[in-house]
């Protein structure tokens, strides 16, 4: 069982790749999905954290097909209980997170894959907007930004709300593009750091810079 659910490097990576390629026609026949500013993918062995805006089911996919490099997800730890899905997850390198308390235990694991340079996705609104309209970020995503010294990579995900909105049984074929901005590391940023809430003030401007490249875009 062990050896199941901790398959070689190899094979979870072609998991990850075929998954990509379905994902991709998928979006790309659906939604016409591009990406922009994928060229700005640091460079160096640190760590990334790619922050978009979240509206919608939609939007975790589109890091996977945007970027070459693997991205590593967060779910919600009751989709690991069904065995095939759970261990397709697994598989694809996905974080179990507990849904109603603080999970210690899954915040280690996302310092250790930042640690080892891997990007991971965090919504810094924690979840999916209603209205269409940016929610407030949370702190957590300044905390891990801070307490690893990782990149910041922010990014606009356009057209996922009016294609799949909270509440809504069924996708509508539309335009859903994602805008990548510029990453910076908050941790080294001394403004931010000498704030009174420093991991407040760091969510907040991920949150501005989301925001700056909606205006570009739009």
């Amino acid at each position: 069982m062990a050896k199941a659910d901790n398959p070689k490097p190899q094979f979870k990576l072609w998991v990850y790749r075929l998954a990509q390629v379905v994902l991709y026609s998928f979006y790309r026949i659906c939604f016409r999905f591009r990406a922009f500013g994928t060229e700005n993918y640091p460079k160096d062995s640190r760590g990334v954290i790619l922050a978009p805006n979240h509206a919608s089911y939609l939007d975790p996919p589109i890091l996977g097909i945007s970027l070459k490099k693997p991205v590593t997800f967060l779910a919600k730890d009751y989709l690991f209980k069904p065995f095939v899905f759970g261990r397709v997850l697994r598989w694809l390198g996905c974080i179990p997170i507990k849904s109603e308390s603080e999970d210690f235990r899954s915040m280690r694991q996302l310092f250790r894959a930042l640690k080892e340079g891997k990007s991971i996705l965090i919504f810094p609104e924690g979840t999916r907007t209603e209205t269409g309209e940016m929610r407030e970020p949370e702190p957590g995503v300044g905390f891990l930004a801070v307490r690893s010294q990782a990149y910041v990579w922010p990014l606009y995900i356009k057209g996922s709300f009016k294609a799949f909105p909270k509440g809504v049984k069924r996708f509508k074929y539309t335009s859903v593009s994602a805008h990548f901005g510029k990453p910076f590391i908050p941790a080294l940023d001394a403004e931010l750091m000498a704030k009174e809430n420093p991991y407040q003030a760091v969510s907040q401007r991920i949150m501005e810079e989301i925001k700056k490249i909606k205006e570009e875009v739009n």
